[in-house]
Parts: C-alpha cells; sequence; structure tokens
C-alpha cells in the first residue's frame, strides 16, 4: 500500500507542475494572442485532461499494477483541490456544470493509470 501512495503522490505533484506550466503558456498565449472565452475555456480542459492523463501515466508506471485504482486516486485528490481552493479561495461549493468536467478529469488519470502499467518498461 505505501508504494501506491507514493506513486499516487508523485502523480500528483507532476500533476501540479504540469498545471502550473500549462497555465504559464496559457497566460502568455492569452496575453500575445486574441482568444475568445469559448475557445479559452476548451483549451484549458483540453490542457487539463492531457495533463491528468500524464500524471495518470506515471502514477501507473511506478506501481507497476492496478493502474486504474492509482489514476483514480490522483484523479480524485486533485478534483478534492479544486474543490477546496473553490470553497476556500472563492467561497463558491461547486458549479452547477462541474460534476461531468471532475469525472472526465478522474477518468483521463485513470485511462492514464492503465496506459502506465501496460507500457514494458526498457
Amino acid at each position: 500500500m505505501g508504494e501506491r501512495m507514493k506513486a499516487s503522490f508523485i502523480g500528483v505533484v507532476t500533476v501540479i507542475g504540469l498545471m502550473l506550466l500549462g497555465s504559464l503558456i496559457i497566460a502568455l498565449l492569452v496575453n500575445f494572442m486574441d482568444f475568445s472565452s469559448s475557445g479559452f475555456q476548451w483549451l484549458s480542459f483540453i490542457i487539463s485532461v492531457l495533463i491528468l492523463m500524464v500524471g495518470g501515466f506515471i502514477g501507473g508506471r511506478r506501481t507497476e499494477e492496478k493502474g486504474w485504482l492509482t489514476g483514480s486516486i490522483i484523479g480524485v485528490i486533485y478534483v478534492i483541490g479544486i474543490i477546496l481552493y473553490q470553497f476556500l479561495a472563492q467561497d463558491a461549493w461547486m458549479y452547477s456544470n462541474q460534476t461531468l468536467y471532475f469525472l472526465i478529469f478522474v477518468l483521463a488519470a485513470v485511462v492514464g493509470g492503465m496506459f502506465g502499467v501496460n507500457i514494458k518498461k526498457s
């Protein structure tokens, strides 16, 4: 059980680091290019899904078994972090359309974890 928690922690740290980098890139794009609000929303969503897949992949690769479980732990920790941030910083619990987004985020991390387990180490 300790190895799974360690791999999940590494996956979550990877997701946070990549999200910070992705946020910087998106901020630079918004600053230097003309984005519509719907284009910005979809770009942020797609980048988030891809980053969660990478985090799940790294976590699943480190555990080498039950990547779906490691990915789901990573996804749930990420979603709980978003909910806590919204509650504490923005004084909002959950918006009506976020449930589907949160489900997609967890599924992306699960898929990444399953790919991570099934990719052979060289």
